[in-house]
């Protein structure tokens, strides 16, 4: 094996805690939202947005036009009328926020060093480029992943689970895909995604998800440091 491939979001580091602490302060503060019992409100805005998130990820909107959307549509449930130049002000702090919350976690620095003196590494991640190459800076993951090495779906056009955007990273290292790994939590984009393009997968299953269908990871890790025992 030459090339491991990894994910961003819940694979890199723990999107899905950031997300759920820095939304939940800023509902808690924001005029527009301070007056609802924050847990409700926080769960009907992550109802939205996923209800709502075909819209971006078929491009049929812009990564802002569906941020203002989720968070108006929100706000009118609770019969509350919210402008778009209100949504944008919101997002733009939530995104910046967003990012400076972000801390470098040493163990997972360390075990990519490691990595790098073995293979070569990339990332390919689904996502709006402005809080993904955001994440990696403050992440402090630039060093090991240069821009020229990160694929983000918002930028190449396409996103994983399709082949093509997998094949582009191995084109560029110039690798096959029976000599990569792609290590990542979701099923689909991570596992089942690669391995149908003939490339192996590790499974970060934090959580003890069953497996969606008869395709067999290489492993399945809880934890992300557990990638060495395999890999070195």
């Amino acid at each position: 094996m030459k090339l491991i491939l990894f994910d961003l979001d819940d694979t890199l580091f723990d999107f899905t805690r950031t997300w759920n602490v820095v939304l939940k302060m800023m509902f808690a503060e924001h005029a527009a939202t301070k007056k609802y019992e924050t847990e409700a409100f926080f769960a009907a805005f992550q109802k939205k947005s996923d209800e709502l998130y075909y819209l971006y990820e078929q491009r049929s909107c812009s990564i802002e036009a569906y941020r203002n959307r989720r968070l108006i549509e929100t706000l009118a449930d609770y019969q509350y009328r919210m402008t778009d130049e209100e949504a944008t002000a919101f997002n733009l702090d939530f995104v910046n926020r967003y990012v400076i919350s972000l801390q470098p976690e040493p163990e997972v620095l360390e075990m990519l060093q490691r990595l790098e003196e073995k293979y070569l590494l990339g990332i390919i991640t689904n996502g709006p480029h402005d809080m993904q190459e955001g994440k990696i800076e403050r992440l402090g993951l630039e060093g090991l992943f240069p821009a020229k090495q990160v694929w983000i779906s918002n930028v190449v056009g396409i996103a994983k689970p399709d082949p093509r955007i997998y094949q582009l990273a191995l084109d560029y290292f110039n690798v096959k895909a029976e000599e990569a790994l792609f290590v990542g939590d979701s099923w689909e984009a991570d596992v089942a995604g690669p391995i149908r393009v003939g490339m192996k997968a590790i499974w970060l299953n934090k959580y003890g998800k069953p497996p969606k269908d008869d395709v067999e990871p290489l492993a399945t890790v809880t934890r992300l440091h557990e990638l060495i025992d395999h890999l070195l």
